[in-house]
């Protein structure tokens, strides 16, 4: 081997001989780069600065020019000092560098994972250098520089450490003693069983390899359905591996869940829900079990859909350029229309020990974060006769689907036709918590706005959000840790009560499906406002929005882009000395909700006088019979309630401390007749809910709060009693004035006037 070697040497020399550039050609590459800038600036100069020649353009160009140079610099600068580390360094720092970004940028965003990083590779670095100098040396021989290194070292270490260690001030102090109060409705705590005994079986294809209760503890056989068509993900080497964990491919996906049935002769309304993304190796349909007890207590069927193929695994990595993305919600919602096939042809079968036993026209589906998309998707896939992607795959279902939970649910994983998800006269519930460290945004409230009701059917839609509630909680399989890192990077040092979060899930889930399923209508006002509940719900802050289809909306703020004009044909919106006034999207966390809202603000350093924001009833005015209140959603927009650029004069006053705002609500009829109500007669609006969700927040940019709309219901005799010459049958404006807070800013939407009853 070594004849070998030496005589490849000479051919290596050689080789490394022709193949060095030599000074002339270095030369020559160097003003070819230079030659090329210089034709790039001067075209600049020539066709975008001389023409119609300004002093501000040629400011423009230098501007650009010297920042970029400066930035390409740095870059040079940078190469400098890695070409200054020891060649072993830059190979470690190659290795650590990529995978530590990797993992910590999945914590914090950008920035925060930058300097998480930079003080890790540094600290680590400085602190093994230098202790290894300093052993080597001996104690007589050691060097000021290892000190200084070790110091910096620890000091970065430190620095992170304490950040993520330091004990978190409560960021929502108004709200930390929060404790509801009201009214409990005069019914049964839907979170508490009812009065069937329980029992429990399995079913699936016979064949898991992993699971025997989906095997030969099968209590029923199931068949398996060709998936491939809609899961085109499950291909190359990442499919060849979980075909050989799982035994199938997508040509056969097993129809298979866990079963929580009433033990009586039925029939019973039918519920499926369905896990979202987790480890597949680490099953998620066990989660669920404490609503399965609970909801086929009360009469329902509940049954926890088995689909761990479908989630992501560490061996998805074995593909790094292709590995698997975040498209197969689609293929989830698919699914569960498969199971509720399987159940049809089990309820229609005579010789099935669930034959007659489910009331197929009594359909709800649930799902939790990828599965709480899953759900709408199914919803809107229910409708259809083809998929939407591929119209080969023909659909025949059309199930009487009365109830969609969707549990901290993603949103436009999967979009059709490039479009979210639609919605039409479907009930909808969605639940969230402002502590959920893997869907960190309210997404679920995009598909609330999008949820369209028409008024021909009785249907509403209601969505939570649960102070201090996390993403995992909700399945007792994953727990207080969403992120699944084995390092203390998550927060969870606020987050609710495992119990108390779960008691949430059993009163709100039960008392929809109980009011859509089983048409125990007195169980709706819950959901417009949690206060109705308080005797079944733990101590915390819950805000409710609501909309259902008997509402009349005198502003959605959807139908043009002119601030001015309010929903009824020819009716106006009129604003008096507002600092703030425009419709906007909505900015979530992380992305825009699917709804338009007025923004609205005052302040007392743009104007002294009261500011006020008006809007013509027009249609909605004809909707305000016996039992009608006056509803609108409005949130903390957020924002600024200074006009763009507004300096506001020195004062010496004090600004007014933060805190919940307040207004006064005016109706005034066709005859000028005014009547008032301050908001606080149904509650003050509490500013934005932050979640502080990672340790060390300082070095991250992420938001923390967002607008969360809450829905208020003021009733029309409070008003008529305020003034009982006001003339209800002969409304025409509701009018906010700004008179109870000295500034603020506020996000409104769809204000209208509810029937009794809604």
């Amino acid at each position: 081997m070594k004849r070998i070697l030496a005589r490849l040497k000479p051919a290596w020399r050689w080789i490394a001989r022709v193949c060095t550039p030599s000074e002339a050609a270095w030369a020559g590459a160097t003003w070819g780069l230079i030659g090329f800038w210089v034709f790039i600036f001067l075209s600049f100069l020539l066709h975008d600065v001389l023409p119609d020649f300004a002093v501000g353009k040629v400011a423009g160009l230098a501007a650009m020019v010297g920042a970029l140079v400066l930035a390409g610099l740095g870059a040079l600068l940078a190469l400098l000092v890695l070409n200054l580390l020891r060649p072993g360094y830059r190979l470690g720092l190659a290795l650590a560098l990529p995978l530590t970004v990797m993992i910590l940028i999945n914590v914090w965003d950008n920035k925060g994972a930058a300097i998480a990083s930079a003080l890790l590779i540094v600290g680590v670095s400085l602190i093994a250098g230098a202790g290894t100098a300093l052993v080597r040396r001996g104690r007589a021989g050691r060097p000021y520089g290892s000190v200084v290194f070790l110091g910096l070292g620890l000091a970065a270490i430190a620095t992170l450490v304490v950040g993520m260690a330091r004990t978190p001030k409560e960021p929502n102090p108004i709200l930390a003693n929060y404790q509801l109060s009201g009214v409990t409705l005069d019914l049964p705590d839907p979170g508490r069983p009812g009065p069937y005994k329980v029992r429990y079986m399995t079913y699936g294809g016979g064949a898991d390899r992993h699971r025997p209760e989906y095997a030969g503890k099968a209590k029923w056989r199931s068949r398996s359905v060709d998936g491939s068509k809609l899961d085109k993900e499950w291909d190359g080497p990442v499919g060849w591996f979980r075909t050989l964990y799982w035994g199938f491919d997508p040509k056969r996906f097993p129809v298979q869940g866990r079963v929580w049935a009433p033990d009586g002769p039925g029939p019973f309304p039918l519920v499926l829900i369905v896990h979202g993304n987790h480890a597949m190796e680490d099953f998620s349909d066990a989660g669920y079990a404490y609503l399965g007890e609970l909801l086929a207590s009360q009469g329902f069927i509940l049954v926890s859909v088995d689909e761990n193929f479908l989630n992501s695994s560490l061996s998805d990595m074995v593909d790094p350029i292709d590995s698997r993305p975040s498209k197969e919600n689609d293929a989830r919602g698919w699914m569960l229309l498969e199971h509720l096939v399987q159940w049809r042809g089990w309820n229609a079968d005579p010789a099935h020990p669930l034959y007659g036993k489910v009331d197929m026209n009594r359909i709800g589906l649930m799902g939790h974060s990828r599965g709480g998309e899953a759900v709408a998707v199914a919803a809107a896939f229910n409708k259809l006769d083809h998929y939407p992607d591929d119209a080969t795959q023909a659909f025949n279902y059309g199930f009487n689907i009365g109830a969609v939970v969707a549990i901290a649910p993603v949103d436009g994983q999967y979009r059709p036709r490039d479009r979210p998800t639609p919605l039409k006269d479907v009930n909808y519930f969605v639940i969230h918590g402002s502590l959920d460290g893997d869907v960190t945004s309210f997404m679920g409230s995009s598909q609330f706005s999008r949820d369209q009701l028409s008024g021909e059917v009785p249907a509403f839609k209601a969505q939570l959000y649960v102070k201090d509630a996390n993403h995992g909680q909700f399945n007792t399989g994953w727990g207080r840790d969403d992120m699944g890192l084995p390092w203390p990077v998550l927060d969870k040092r606020s987050i609710l009560d495992p119990e108390a979060q779960r008691q949430i899930a059993r009163v709100y889930f039960s008392a929809f499906l109980q009011t859509t399923l089983m048409g125990r209508e007195g169980y709706r006002p819950l959901f417009a406002d949690p206060r109705r509940g308080a005797a079944w719900l733990p101590k915390g802050y819950l805000a409710a929005d609501y909309a259902d289809g008997a509402t009349v909306w005198a502003a959605t703020f959807e139908e043009d882009g002119n601030p001015g004009s309010a929903t009824s044909p020819g009716a106006q919106i009129t604003g008096r000395n507002l600092s703030v006034w425009r419709e906007a999207d909505v900015g979530l966390k992380v992305r825009p909700l699917d709804s338009q809202v007025a923004q609205i603000g005052w302040d007392d350093r743009v104007s002294k006088a009261t500011a006020s924001y008006a809007i013509d009833l027009g249609l909605a005015a004809d909707a305000a019979g016996p039992g009608a209140a006056l509803v609108f959603s409005a949130a903390d927009a957020g924002i600024s309630s200074l006009p763009d650029g507004f300096k506001p004069p020195k004062s010496k006053a004090k600004p007014p401390k933060a805190g919940p705002l307040d207004w006064t609500i005016v109706l005034e009829d066709v005859n000028g007749v005014e009547a008032r109500v301050p908001l606080s007669r149904d509650q003050v609006l509490y500013p934005q809910i932050k979640g502080q969700t990672r340790r060390f927040p300082e070095i991250d940019d992420g938001k923390m709060a967002e607008v969360v709309m809450r829905r208020y219901r003021l009733p029309l005799a409070e008003f008529a009693a305020a003034n009982p010459k006001l003339d209800l049958a002969r409304l025409k404006t509701v009018r906010f004035d700004f008179d109870r807070s000295r500034r603020g800013a506020i996000a409104l939407d769809n204000v209208g006037v509810a029937p009794g009853g809604s």
